[in-house]
């Protein structure tokens, strides 16, 4: 799973993926293995690959995450690349029109229909891609009028998944 990690206004890309009983991690390029464990119900264990073991408390709201460990609290705003750059493609997209998948991928569930008015920011459908499952939100305001897609249908990247009318 590849992520991007804010703190502090720096971004950092972060690759994290299963490796037998534990995870790979790589981190401005250097690459990091580890456990991790729940200790208890607020508590997590992580265990480096050199024996390095640490306790953090972890809370998470959104795309905000907390991490506390000894007398130190970490802040960190974790995205989904693909959130991201959907975001960022909504909001250069001004005019309306076709809504994309970015990648190929599966429609996991419509929440829009011909017809339905929707705000700008307001979720269309949810399309699973890479094993993560992503909103996809309308770019602007408008109606829709023609859905592509069914609930289950697998789509290329770039398919034609809406289209919203703007008044405009």
């Amino acid at each position: 799973m590849k992520l991007i990690a804010t703190r502090d206004g720096e971004q950092t890309e972060l690759e994290i993926e299963r490796a037998g009983s534990g995870y790979r991690m790589l981190i401005n390029g250097r690459e990091l293995h580890f456990d991790l464990v729940r200790a208890n119900a607020q508590l997590n264990s992580i265990r480096f690959e050199d024996g390095t073991q640490y306790l953090f408390a972890h809370h998470a709201e959104g795309p905000s995450h907390t991490v506390s460990f000894a007398d130190q609290a970490v802040h960190v705003q974790l995205f989904d690349p693909l959130a991201l750059r959907s975001r960022k493609r909504e909001d250069d997209d001004a005019a309306g029109g076709s809504v994309r998948a970015l990648m190929p991928g599966r429609v996991v569930r419509l929440f829009k229909s011909e017809g339905d008015e929707v705000k700008k920011g307001d979720p269309l459908l949810i399309l699973e891609a890479m094993k993560m499952e992503n909103e996809i939100s309308a770019p602007v305001a408008g109606t829709i009028s023609k859905v592509f897609v069914t609930d289950g249908q697998t789509v290329e990247g770039g398919a034609e998944l809406l289209l919203i009318e703007t008044g405009a």
